[in-house]
């Protein structure tokens, strides 16, 4: 399995990408939106997953998501994010219950166990069951 991971913070990345690698999947990771998209870019049909950071400084993770789902309409999310609670719900929809989002900081086997269990879900996040904003009053960074 190959999974890319974007998060602007270098700690955060090191912390999904190691338990990832020990578990056997193939890490690609980026700090930012624009190298992300070169890498996914390169080989799209070949990630299964992508764990993107709900925050990120060009760009929210959930329209980083649309953009790969352009690529690759197969692959599958977890959203990361140190912000819980209204934040999430009323910028992205996204409960701090949801399968496909996981808050910062978290054990290496939680996160494991969920990429897992997504992964072999016959479903994948559907991005218009969002209950979200309007993208002119999202904001990029919460």
């Amino acid at each position: 399995m190959t999974v890319l991971v974007v998060d602007d913070e270098p700690n955060d990345i090191e912390a999904i990408r190691a338990p990832l690698e020990k578990a056997g999947f193939l890490v690609f990771s980026a700090d930012s939106v624009g190298p992300a998209l070169q890498i996914f870019q390169h080989n799209a049909r070949g990630f299964n997953m992508a764990v993107l950071d709900i925050s990120l400084p060009e760009k929210n993770g959930v329209d980083l998501y649309q953009e790969l789902l352009a690529l690759n309409p197969n692959l599958k999310v977890l959203f990361v994010s140190g912000h819980v609670g209204a934040e999430i719900i009323r910028f992205y929809g996204l409960r701090a219950t949801d399968r496909h989002f996981l808050q910062k900081p978290f054990d290496a086997a939680v996160l494991i166990a969920r990429i897992r269990e997504i992964i072999e879900s016959p479903t994948q996040l559907r991005l218009e069951d969002f209950q979200a904003q309007p993208r002119e009053t999202r904001s990029a960074n919460i």
